[in-house]
């Protein structure tokens, strides 16, 4: 039986605001992660625009005490996950904590939380940069946004489409700081698409992933992104493959809250958790009714390699649910008439599961956006079908 694993989590909590710890914690446990956390500071809410003003209450002193607690006990983790730091003096117990605290071989995972848009948070000043900057140099996986990364290593920051030659000059001042991977969040080749670049420092490999661009600037979703491809990481999933994971996350929970502009202060991210549940938690049920419940879903299994575009998709979803005895339509509304059933091969209503094999390939093949428009519709249960989606890479 696999062990599972334990991940720290240091951050402050700002208790309205859905940034943070507030996300960090809930999205790492669906993940299925234990999920420890160690608060930096405790703020009212986020220091985005939109709130006037804020509490804060630091936290640093408390933590050399907490975790010589943790040392009593012989309390160790598979992963040390940071995220906004309030200080130089915090950066620094971050890395004794990294030293006495992470089991052989456990994960230094640091999101370098301080910038965005062009300008450091409220607070912070050029010193705290740099030892941001020594920080992610002593990681195994740096998250850092566009900003961040300008900070960092002194690039100019643009706000405009980049050119390959740009974000590769800025990965390899990045790897120059000293981690193992780098994840560089919030790129664009073009104006109606977002991504993130995937970079080993070592071999100089270097992957993209790209979503749709959603027009809608929301707080918190830098927070979201490290969370879920956090939590997917420790889960076995590779570096490429989580962060495609979370930068589907990201775009689902940005469309759950688009249409409510009451929510202008983060990202309706818990609407979006049974993306990553589905996708992830694939380990075999333990009570006698989830068992049952499982052995009763007719399974259909769908390969990533059997079509080479978006019609031969629906070709191939017509030919595993239905019999061909009713002529179906090729889009989004009739694959989701084909989940509820009735065309030959499972009851209206029934309960059934697809097991999407080569998922990536399929990314490959029909575009980030599309694929996510899928899994979408193929996980909305609100709409009279119950279909459990398994995801195999």
């Amino acid at each position: 039986m696999a062990q599972d694993k334990k991940i720290l989590t240091v951050q402050d909590i700002s208790c309205v605001g859905q940034c943070s710890l507030t996300v960090a914690q809930p999205i790492i446990s669906a993940c299925g992660v234990e999920t420890c956390i160690l608060p930096s500071a405790v703020l009212s809410n986020h220091t985005g625009a939109g709130f006037h003003g804020f509490t804060f209450r630091d936290l640093t002193e408390d933590i050399p005490e907490i975790c010589s607690q943790w040392e009593k006990e012989g309390i160790r983790f598979d992963a040390v996950y940071t995220g906004y730091l309030g200080s130089v003096a915090q950066i620094a117990l971050v890395r004794e904590i990294m030293d006495r605290l992470l089991l052989p071989g456990g994960l230094k995972i640091v999101d370098p939380a301080m910038a965005d848009n062009g300008s450091l948070y409220q607070g912070f000043d050029q010193p705290f940069v740099q030892k941001m900057a020594e920080l992610c140099g002593k990681a195994d996986i740096i998250l850092p946004n566009l900003t961040e990364a300008c900070f960092m290593t002194g690039m100019e920051y643009t706000s405009d489409v980049q050119t390959e030659d740009y974000v590769r000059e800025l990965l390899s001042r990045l790897a120059a700081l000293g981690a193992r991977k780098v994840i560089l969040k919030g790129i664009f080749f073009r104006p109606d698409q977002l991504g993130n670049a995937v970079y080993d420092c070592a071999s100089g490999e270097l992957h993209y992933c790209f979503t749709e661009r959603i027009p809608r600037s929301s707080h918190g979703t830098g927070d979201c992104f490290a969370a879920a491809f956090t939590g997917a990481l420790m889960q076995g999933i590779d570096a490429c493959e989580a962060a495609a994971l979370a930068a589907d996350f990201v775009v689902e929970s940005i469309l759950q809250t688009e249409d409510d502009p009451a929510h202008w202060y983060g990202v309706k991210f818990e609407k979006a958790l049974p993306l990553l549940v589905r996708r992830l938690n694939r380990s075999a049920p333990k009570s006698a009714a989830a068992a049952a419940e499982e052995r009763t879903r007719r399974r259909y299994v769908l390969h990533g390699g059997s079509f080479r575009d978006l019609e031969g998709f629906y070709r191939e979803m017509d030919h595993l649910l239905t019999d061909g005895s009713v002529p179906t339509g090729h889009n989004l509304d009739a694959l989701n008439d084909l989940l509820r059933g009735g065309f030959g091969r499972h009851a209206y209503g029934e309960p059934i599961e697809l097991i999407w094999e080569s998922f990536e390939e399929s990314r490959e093949t029909l575009g980030a956006e599309q694929l996510l428009r899928i899994v979408s519709i193929i996980l909305n249960h609100e709409e009279e079908h119950d279909c459990a989606l398994k995801i195999e890479f």
